[in-house]
């Protein structure tokens, strides 16, 4: 069923933090509700469906987000992309629906690993996440858009995607309504988020600048469309271990054992050094690591950790 919230429209973002009924918000006028499906690999929110329901049942419109983790890597985007995917479909957002990356500073995620690689990692996620039929945002402010990621190369390919907070403080004052004089001056906003506290509700009021629609159809916008690709290629090895098909080039911190197999206990074959250049085809998640597969002489393969846990041991390109 096709859905439209026209522009100007307002907004609120919830997550755990907020009640699961959002009638509230919708008495104040709020026309449409971002709910927090997701967080990095091991997080959903507990409230998201009764917040879905609830926007459902007070005639909102229901979109969701998931805080990202994955920094700079496009393996780990992948696989959070596939999570958040997962996720709210498990909340009852239907596909065709809007689902944003949430890429911040702290708590997981760094926003300093490049302004290229950054941008490639972002795009992972969203790649998957339309491949799954949704319709990608990136949620952030200005300034990390603007200094830490490429962000162009991203608008290049999603259009008018981005969701930008950026508040105006008057004294303590509270804004109920946004102040375009304050707006932060981008190109391809489809939302913007203006104030911490809408209403005196203690969510956050956000504004559309473009209609929204639900439809699983680019909207007809002075933008670029959503371009699907497809899913990811995988296949599970004789272990039982999920790989996920990619080329990359990744460079290692430091001194990093190339082994036989990808466990910590399998013979070590080789070692990679900060410096070096290493080209691979595949990559696992699991044990606490992630791995990637290197192809090596012969038709044979070396395995080396990339990853333990969130933290990487070098950089992806």
């Amino acid at each position: 069923m096709t859905r439209t919230i026209e522009n100007r429209a307002y907004g609120v973002d919830v997550s755990d933090w907020q009640s699961s009924d959002l009638s509230a918000m919708a008495s104040a006028g709020s026309k449409y509700a971002i709910v927090k499906v997701s967080e990095g690999l091991n997080y959903q929110n507990p409230k998201a469906s009764a917040q879905v329901n609830s926007a459902n049942s007070n005639g909102m419109m229901p979109a969701g987000y998931h805080y990202a983790h994955f920094s700079a890597s496009r393996s780990q985007a992948v696989l959070e992309g596939n999570y958040a995917v997962n996720s709210t479909k498990q909340a009852g957002i239907k596909p065709g629906s809007y689902l944003a990356c949430d890429y911040e500073e702290g708590s997981g995620n760094s926003t300093t690993q490049g302004y290229s690689a950054s941008a490639d990692a972002i795009l992972a996620f969203m790649d998957t996440v339309a491949s799954a039929g949704y319709k990608p945002l990136l949620y952030s402010g200005k300034e990390i858009l603007t200094k830490k990621v490429d962000v162009k190369k991203v608008t290049a390919k999603y259009g008018t995607c981005l969701w930008i907070a950026s508040y105006e403080y008057k004294s303590g004052t509270r804004l109920d309504n946004p102040d375009f004089g304050w707006f932060p001056s981008m190109d391809n906003v489809a939302i913007w988020q203006f104030t911490d506290n809408w209403r005196g509700l203690n969510v956050d009021g956000n504004i559309s600048l473009v209609d929204l629609k639900t439809d699983g159809k680019p909207v007809a916008q002075p933008s670029k469309p959503v371009v699907k690709q497809p899913a990811p290629q995988s296949f599970v090895d004789e272990l039982g271990d999920t790989w996920y098909k990619e080329e990359g080039k990744f460079y290692p911190n430091g001194t990093i054992n190339i082994r036989y197999g990808a466990r910590t206990t399998s013979d070590i074959i080789g070692t990679v050094t900060k410096g070096d250049c290493v080209k691979y085809d595949a990559y696992s998640r699991h044990g606490g690591y992630v791995w990637i597969r290197q192809p090596r002489a012969n038709g044979q393969y070396g395995f080396l950790v990339c990853r333990q846990g969130n933290t990487p041991w070098g950089t992806f390109n």
